[in-house]
């Protein structure tokens, strides 16, 4: 029985090992028959005419050969209202570029704007509209195609003779060039005459219509000029069935090739000559790829072509028929790999399908085994379970020791890329050649390198610490002088933050004291910044050096900053510990202090009261046994605090004397003055930043600057600044509420903010935009793309202002204009509109009308519009009365005076001061 149970395991392992291989197998083969993403391309083409029908093959083409491509094509049969249909649904059906050629010049503008609008590239070929919302447009040019045929003609002509002509569809690119191009060229044969001109649909029927028109107005005539070989070839059958075929020469647009085309109507002379239109379908196809993958490519681009003469014809068809016969085998090979998919595309079903039944019968077999395991794996679980335990603690230490060698590593290979930069900086500082920006820039990078070279040192150091490898090493040195001295190297900035930072060595006696000099260095160092860093401005740091009983010495530094909670005084001094709303920072300065305190035998505490301030105190013996070092060997590893302006003459950075009242007022006029740049408030925390932003904004925008939120809510109330930049994390509001202020407030809801911010989550960027962030760059940023920020939002502001200054009706929802601006805008638009020719009419008139006082509707004018209200005003008058210079035969005085202007005389200096040139000027241009 035992073996009977035996062998049922074993078969039954053996038919689940089988069943598992098999899935895979099928599963395998399923997957590498995937098929790779293609790009859609949605043609809407106007008509279904061969012209057409061959560039149709021609894309049909061009995605055989290439596997990425996928072309969607409709056909509107000269339709404007189908053409729009059809490509309102291309593009609801998530096609990636969109090709039209487009019926007429308007009829089907709003459905390509549609689409440009939602961000599908759109390609006009062969014609245009009146739309400038086009990605570009590849065709022949068909003004030269008219001007060529026309000289073509004169010159057959000898400059004498008479001349018809059948347009294409009004209304349409192609026949307006042609017609213009035709009629500029026979310009200059003033002997050829055009007798007559009537307009077809480009069809056959429609030009046989026109040529009978022609016909009854006159049969005396030399040429037949069609704007394309159909209604050439109309044209001719008319006038043969009229027998008079015989005396006049046909010409032709588009050179067709094959059977019935063009190019062989000339070689049989039926034509005259006609004009070889190419129609391109590899070259839109491969501008399309282009645009599609990020290519360089030109807006307009011209296909070659040439005039087909009997001279021509032949080897032109010669040269066709070979290429078709390559086209044909393609198309053959093309249907042949489609045969052979749709035979893969069967094998893929079956194959699925028996995956699908493989597992079910694995689902099955689990199953029936399921009962009969269940005690079995529930001891291995329990089993398995108690492993986990046994080794979680040996796990925690490994992976902790596993982090420290990763951040050890990482800093030991950060030291030679740091050699790389702070020597060669201090190489260029002695370059006498250095431009002042160049300068300002490296001050920047060499402090920024110490600071990262101070923080490497620390990851090392405790790593040291925790591996319990550090030694000292003991030099006999001064120890008053030296903290005179490591204190000193502080001033500058404690002046740059108004921090008053004093040292106090008088019940100090300087005798002997022995220690490590590097480690003495890293405790003052340690304690002195994170004093400086948590004291506010106006505050004091002591630095205390005192004899204590035992031969030991106490070190004391205390601020009145902010102090530390009761709950945290015992943590300080612990490892990754950072007290609840620190900024920056590793968390383990502290804890080197304790350390290197310990190491010499003292120990460190802390006392403190929130709101008053902290004192960390340091005891430590003076004298310690072991072997002593040479001073110098030790010096040169002593830390210093970098002199932020040192060698640099950086006029960017703030000094506590800046804040005095002339320096606000020549800021204040300098925001307010004559200056044309644009005006940036940059708000961040970090003057660093603020200092780099500025170093590479101020030579194109005025700058203003903010320490934190509510100062940069103040100053862009103030200023009006033409766009903020804000950090997020700063004291006071944080950026996200000072964007959301901004936005609220209606005199500086048009102001654009960009964030610029370390916080680089997907949520965190959401969060800036629901605030109504205009844009969020992230840290580390490219200046490059923060210009080009900066650069879009104010070209968008200036747009909304000409736009809303030429007093047309305001758009929907124009550049994200709230509704109730929106509103405002137009309510104040039909004010001026109705009562500019009140020369009585001004700021007061208006501010009533719109129930808002003097300084209200200058602010919200100003934040809208960017311009003043009287400017708006003359402008509007200005406008108005160009308009009827241009339009209407009204004297100057009258119009003057009809828009408002109290005097002529006044008007015409006006004028010339916004258009730099005379009204007069206007009429004799006319």
């Amino acid at each position: 029985m035992i073996q009977n149970k035996t062998n049922f395991g074993r078969k039954l392992s053996t038919m689940v090992a089988a069943v598992m291989l098999a899935s895979v197998a099928a599963m395998s083969l399923v997957c590498c028959s995937e098929k790779t993403h293609k790009y859609r391309i949605g043609i809407s083409q106007c008509s279904d005419d061969s012209w057409r029908q061959k560039q149709n093959s021609e894309f049909r083409f061009m995605s055989y050969i290439n596997d990425s491509v996928e072309v969607d094509i409709k056909s509107a049969k000269d339709n404007n209202v189908q053409q729009a249909a059809q490509i309102d649904s291309l593009v609801d059906e998530g096609i990636d570029l969109l090709v039209v050629c487009p019926n007429q010049l308007d009829g089907v503008t709003k459905a390509i704007e549609r689409a440009y609008d939602k961000g599908i590239p759109v390609i006009f070929f062969d014609r245009t509209t009146n739309s400038n919302k086009y990605t570009a447009f590849i065709g022949c040019d068909n003004y030269r195609i008219g001007f060529d045929l026309g000289t073509y003609i004169a010159n057959q002509l000898n400059g004498s003779g008479r001349v018809v002509e059948i347009r294409g569809l009004d209304n349409s690119s192609p026949a307006k060039g042609r017609h213009e191009g035709f009629v500029d060229a026979l310009k200059n044969y003033p002997d050829v005459k055009i007798v007559a001109s009537e307009g077809a649909d480009w069809e056959q029927t429609g030009a046989e219509k026109a040529m009978e028109k022609i016909l009854a107005k006159t049969t005396d005539f030399d040429y037949v000029y069609a704007h394309n070989d159909r209604m050439a070839y109309a044209a001719y059958l008319t006038m043969r069935r009229h027998n008079l075929s015989g005396k006049v020469k046909f010409v032709g647009v588009d050179g067709l090739l094959g059977k019935g085309g063009g190019v062989e109507m000339v070689n049989e002379g039926i034509l005259d000559a006609s004009y070889l239109n190419p129609t391109g379908g590899q070259e839109v196809v491969d501008l399309a790829m282009k645009i599609l993958t990020g290519k360089d490519f030109n807006r307009s681009n011209s296909l070659s072509t040439t005039i087909i003469t009997k001279n021509n014809a032949e080897l032109t068809l010669m040269t066709d028929l070979n290429a078709e016969q390559q086209r044909n085998m393609l198309e053959r090979l093309h249907n042949q790999v489609n045969k052979y998919q749709r035979y893969n595309s069967g094998q893929e079903l079956f194959i699925s399908l028996l995956g699908v039944l493989l597992v079910l019968l694995i689902a099955a077999v689990v199953m029936m085994r399921k009962s009969s395991m269940a005690k079995g794996k529930l001891a291995q679980q329990l089993t398995k379970r108690n492993e986990e335990l046994n080794k979680l603690n040996t796990e925690v230490i490994a992976l902790t020791q596993s982090r420290l060698r990763f951040f050890t590593n990482v800093s030991h290979e950060l030291r030679t890329p740091l050699t790389l930069i702070v020597d060669p900086v201090e190489q260029l500082f002695k370059d006498e050649k250095l431009s002042k920006h160049g300068r300002n820039l490296l001050v920047i990078v060499r402090r920024n390198a110490n600071a990262l070279r101070r923080l490497v040192d620390d990851i090392m150091d405790f790593r040291k610490i925790q591996d319990g490898n550090v030694k000292l090493h003991l030099c006999n040195f001064s120890l008053a002088e030296k903290v005179r001295q490591w204190v000193s190297d502080f001033y500058p900035t404690v002046e740059k933050k108004n921090v008053n930072l004093e040292i106090n060595t008088d019940k100090y006696t300087d005798s002997d004291f022995v220690g490590d000099e590097e480690k003495i260095n890293r405790i003052v160092f340690n304690l002195v910044s994170n004093a400086v860093k948590f004291t506010p401005a106006g505050g004091t740091v002591m630095v205390t050096l005192c004899d204590m009983p035992d031969r030991k010495v106490l070190i004391s530094v205390s601020d009145t900053g902010k102090g530390i909670p009761e709950e945290d005084r015992e943590k300080v001094f612990e490892r990754f510990f950072q007290t609840e709303g620190t900024e920056g920072g590793t968390g383990i300065g502290l804890a080197i202090v304790k350390a290197y305190a310990e190491l010499h035998g003292g120990q460190v505490m802390v006392s403190s009261h929130e709101g008053q301030g902290s004192n960390f105190i340091v005891v430590i013996p003076r004298e310690h046994s072991g072997e002593q070092v040479e001073d110098m060997a030790v010096e040169s590893c002593c830390y210093t605090v970098d002199d932020e302006d040192s060698g640099a003459g950086n006029n960017y950075t703030a000094t506590p004397t800046d804040e005095d009242a002339g320096v606000k007022h020549s800021l204040v006029q300098k925001v307010i003055g004559d200056d044309n740049k644009p005006t940036l408030l940059i708000a961040d925390d970090n003057k660093e930043i603020r200092d780099y932003m500025k170093a590479l904004l101020s030579d194109d925008y005025v700058i203003i600057e903010a320490a934190d939120g509510n100062e940069a809510l103040k100053m862009a109330r103030t200023f009006h600044p033409d766009l903020v930049i804000s950090d997020v994390m700063m004291q006071g509001i944080d950026g996200l509420e000072l964007c959301a202020e901004l936005k609220r407030n209606s005199a500086t809801s048009q102001t654009p903010v960009i964030i610029v911010s370390a916080k680089a989550l997907d949520e965190q960027k959401i969060e800036g935009y629901e605030n109504g962030a205009d844009s969020y760059i992230t840290k580390p940023f490219s200046s490059k793309l923060l210009r080009t920020r900066i650069e879009n939002l104010l070209s968008s502001r200036r747009k909304l202002k000409d736009s809303i200054m030429g007093m047309q009706d305001v758009a929907e929802d124009p550049v994200g204009m709230s509704s109730s601006d929106q509103e405002f805008v137009e309510r104040l638009r039909l004010i001026i509109q109705h009562n500019m020719g009140y020369s009585e009419f001004g700021v007061e008139a208006i501010g009533r009308e719109m129930g808002l006082s003097r300084v209200q509707l200058y602010r919200k004018v100003k934040a809208v519009m960017g311009i003043s209200v009287v400017d708006l005003l003359r402008k509007s008058r200005l406008q108005r009365a160009k308009s009827q210079l241009e339009h209407t035969d009204k004297g100057i005085a009258e119009i003057a005076y009809e828009v408002g202007f109290s005097s002529p005389s006044y008007f015409t200096k006006c004028f010339k001061d916004e258009y730099g040139m005379q009204p007069s000027d206007i009429r004799s241009g006319r």
